[in-house]
């Protein structure tokens, strides 16, 4: 590649910019053209050294379609132009491209509103002295929105990553939002109805691979006060671990949240329901009961928080997966907006903690910690 690229670039900056734009002869449609090579028209700060772009789609939008191709090298073009390789400069990237495709549809309106489809792909390349690297990306979505209903699919390819904070890697996603009910006016009430289709990837915890299904009932109501009452069961196809069927995991949760005079306050409990019948005798039994209380408030100089978790766990439907602790209770105060003020040219942060937990086993361990950082 690296003797390919001389000849390469002379070719590159003979292509100037070319754009057509224009609807179609019966007027029924439109297409966008557009290739340029920088090299030819150089710009300030970017090294590309191919673009280019096609739009299409029909006179009324319902069909629109767009693509994008980029060729770029930041170091080696500027290593070239200066000859720095004679000094042993080797640059970490050679280059890297681009294709980015999007196909919009929108179908006739029914009930007020239509249904609208999004697919995307874009796939990247980038080229190394140590190979290459490649990531893709693609994901499709439908939304319908008339009138006191709001209905979302949406698609993409499981990853199989760990997602932090999230239990479920899901990549078919259905829900289902009946809001501003007419029969009340002025409601604030709304009812959501949502399936998924998920995988659980949390090698830290001894799960790689399960395939799951999840179906949820949720009531939100309230202004001054933010109510969620839901419902939740999830299937683990427990099969794929060469384990027979047993029950769904159930959960009847509520969530709330308040704000009022600098106070913030979170409470979120769950009573769950799990089946035992594949749980190996040294695993923990899962706790019945799940709650997460949080309170804060900004005390001008110094922010106040303080946190209460008791049965914590994102997995608590996988009685297979490694015990994590059982409970933590901590308060932290955050002194970042104070060092702002004395330290103003130094970009720090500084932090005091308190915090009492225990693990699976029932060991507690008591902290005590002091965070700064500065950078300048």
């Amino acid at each position: 590649m690296i003797l390919s690229l001389p000849l390469l670039l002379p070719a590159c900056s003979a292509v100037g910019p070319r754009t057509t734009d224009g609807p179609g002869a019966d007027g029924s449609g439109y297409l966008a053209f557009e290739s340029r090579s920088l090299l030819a028209a150089p710009t300030d700060g970017d090294a590309g050294l191919l673009q280019g772009r096609i739009e299409a789609g029909s006179a009324e939008q319902v069909l629109r379609y767009n693509a994008s191709y980029s060729l770029q090298s930041d170091a080696l073009i500027q290593s070239l132009a200066a000859d720095e390789y004679s000094n042993g400069s080797v640059p970490a990237e050679l280059g890297r491209q681009s294709l980015r495709q999007e196909l919009k549809l929108e179908l006739p309106a029914a009930l007020g509103a239509p249904v609208q489809i999004d697919v995307h792909n874009q796939q990247d390349l980038r080229w190394s002295f140590n190979g290459e690297a490649r990531s893709d990306s693609q994901r499709a979505q439908l939304q319908w929105k008339p009138d006191f209903l709001a209905l979302d699919l949406h698609w993409a390819p499981p990853r199989d990553v760990t997602v932090s904070g999230q239990a479920l890697d899901c990549h078919l996603q259905a829900n289902l939002r009946l809001s501003s009910l007419p029969m009340i006016e002025d409601s604030d009430l709304a009812l959501d109805v949502s399936g998924q289709t998920c995988r659980i990837h949390a090698p830290a915890r001894g799960v790689v691979g399960l395939a799951a299904r999840s179906e949820a009932l949720a009531w939100r109501w309230g202004r001054v006060l933010d109510n969620r009452l839901r419902l939740q069961r999830v299937s683990p196809e427990w099969q794929d671990f060469g384990l027979p069927a047993v029950e769904p995991a159930y959960e009847l949760g509520l969530k709330q949240t308040l704000s009022r005079s600098g106070w913030q306050l979170g409470l979120d409990m769950a009573w769950r329901q799990v089946d035992q019948a594949t749980v190996p005798e040294p695993v923990s039994t899962p706790a019945r009961w799940a709650m997460n209380v949080m309170l804060s408030r900004d005390l001008g100089w110094v922010g106040l928080t303080a946190r209460w978790l008791h049965a914590n766990d994102p997995l608590w439907f996988v009685p297979l997966a490694s015990p994590v602790e059982r409970e933590r209770l901590s308060l932290l105060l955050d002194f970042s907006k104070w060092l702002a003020q004395v330290l103003p040219d130094l970009d720090g942060k500084m932090s005091a903690s308190l915090e009492h937990i225990e693990d699976a086993r029932g060991v507690d361990d008591n902290q005590v910690k002091w965070n700064v950082q500065l950078t300048w």
